[in-house]
């Protein structure tokens, strides 16, 4: 087989997360390329993370202490941002995407909109945001 039509295995996996979680190439959730600063802080580079160009565009991430995170586009603004953590304010299991929302699959199926507000329960409580410094090229969360 030429080197033309081989397919790594990293392609193979991404393509079948994609069709799992059923996203399409419209999605807006993508996973990051972040870089995890000495402080343990993340920087988010926006020309690296084109889903953050549109509002509600979202790239996920875990920080150094393997903390899930998502950074959302809220507005245009250059600190039109925001940082969730992804861990359920239920039981602390990790959210997953479903459309424009989150959902705990794993535990007790709470469903958060995109800015991390209870829809459902059993949560009570808004997933938790971390903080945020914006420029106009980046982001750092922490």
């Amino acid at each position: 087989m030429s080197e033309e039509n081989q397919i790594s295995r990293r392609g193979v996996l991404c393509g079948l997360a994609v069709i799992a979680l059923g996203f399409t190439p419209e999605s807006a959730i993508a996973a990051g390329t972040v870089k995890v600063l000495a402080n343990g802080k993340v920087e988010v580079s926006l020309a690296a993370n084109p889903a953050l160009r549109k509002v509600g565009g979202v790239v996920q991430f875990q920080n150094s202490n393997n903390l899930s995170i998502a950074l959302i586009r809220t507005s245009k603004a250059t600190n039109g941002f925001r940082a969730l953590n992804l861990a359920c304010t239920h039981e602390g299991v990790i959210v997953e995407p479903e459309g424009n929302a989150w959902r705990c699959r794993l535990g007790h199926r709470a469903k958060f909109d995109l800015n991390g507000k209870v829809v459902e329960g059993p949560a009570r409580q808004a997933l938790r945001t971390l903080p945020i410094k914006a420029t106009k090229s980046r982001v750092v969360v922490g």
